[in-house]
């Protein structure tokens, strides 16, 4: 290819068009085991489940549960292409010793590739091969083989996070994009205790250097990450939980107007701030979050609303499903 045919890679915003998007296929899942250090965020009805399938296929104990997944993520993928942004798709885990890695601190599988396994910042992508969870980090297999071809010829400083001990370590290094939110030069990470660790705040920190500035966001310990609890809808509009944010929002936040959102009894989840902004004036939502789209449409926001209760049950929402290499800045 010509230079000037060179993959341009850039986000520096979560609402800016977007262009390219990695999306998992979630061919394959299997129950977490119960009881281990990292899964303390479960609910008391995943616990139950650990308990009784930890360990086993999805496919072998919730017939229909992984086909329905897959629909819901490519059908995602298709509204995606139907407004021009292309699409990238991981692949299953190819390799015996991919499949089985770290089988010996916590069994499991899961192929929810979409944002977890790099994050963009500015031009910078990194690498993501530091979850939490022992059993995730096995997926970066998967995303290695589709998003690398794409840097060689573009502008990206492509670096992999320092490997963090398959012993389960509490203060390790840990870092995960569901946790990370960019606006400009702001970093906004989520600290729950359950995913993102300080050590790998830290580490991002120091990584961006000065031109950055990475702030800590705590969290409840019964949330997993940042993205289900807020969004950045445009410059100057958030979305939120009030009741999840103990310390508020960070200073750079506090001004902007907020849509406020509250956990309702019948819901299990608190996901309806994981929507995903294609554009300043389009975004998709679950559709088990339609109650919010009035407040976003009296805004000039268009919803589209999508089915995507399955993989919300897996802890995957539409934020979650996808990763970006470009977006448009907006001023």
């Amino acid at each position: 290819m010509e230079k000037s045919d060179a993959r341009m890679v850039h986000v520096n915003n979560e609402y800016g068009k977007l262009h390219d998007a990695f999306i998992g296929i979630g061919d394959t899942l299997m129950v977490d085991p119960p009881n281990h250090e990292s899964l303390k965020w479960q609910d008391e009805t995943a616990m139950e489940w650990s308990d009784k399938y930890g360990g086993k296929r999805v496919v072998d104990t919730r017939p229909g549960e992984v086909e329905k997944m897959q629909e819901q993520f490519d059908n995602l993928a298709k509204i995606l292409e139907k407004n021009g942004i292309e699409v990238f798709r991981s692949h299953p885990l190819r390799y015996e010793e991919e499949i089985t890695y770290l089988d010996n601190v916590l069994k499991g599988y899961c192929n929810h590739d979409g944002c977890d396994f790099f994050l963009t910042i500015g031009n910078n992508v990194i690498l993501l091969n530091n979850l939490r969870t022992p059993c995730r980090r096995k997926r970066v297999w998967a995303v290695r083989d589709i998003l690398e071809p794409l840097l060689k010829n573009s502008n990206a400083r492509y670096v992999a996070m320092p490997p963090c001990s398959p012993h389960y370590l509490e203060d390790d290094i840990y870092l995960e994009r569901g946790d990370v939110f960019v606006d400009g030069h702001n970093v906004f990470v989520g600290f729950s205790g359950n995913a993102s660790s300080k050590a790998g705040i830290e580490w991002l920190q120091q990584f961006l250097g000065s031109e950055y500035k990475v702030y800590t966001v705590k969290l409840p310990s019964e949330h997993l990450h940042l993205d289900i609890l807020l969004m950045l809808n445009r410059p100057g509009l958030l979305t939120y939980y009030p009741e999840f944010f103990p310390e508020g929002l960070p200073e750079p936040l506090r001004n902007w107007e907020k849509i406020e959102i509250k956990k309702l009894d019948t819901e299990r989840e608190a996901f309806g701030a994981n929507g995903l902004m294609i554009d300043p004036h389009t975004m998709i939502l679950a559709k088990q979050y339609e109650r919010l789209a009035p407040e976003y449409e009296k805004r000039s926001i268009k919803v589209i609303t999508v089915p995507f209760e399955v993989p919300i049950h897996w802890g995957v929402g539409v934020r979650c499903a996808v990763g970006p290499l470009r977006r448009d800045d907006v001023k």
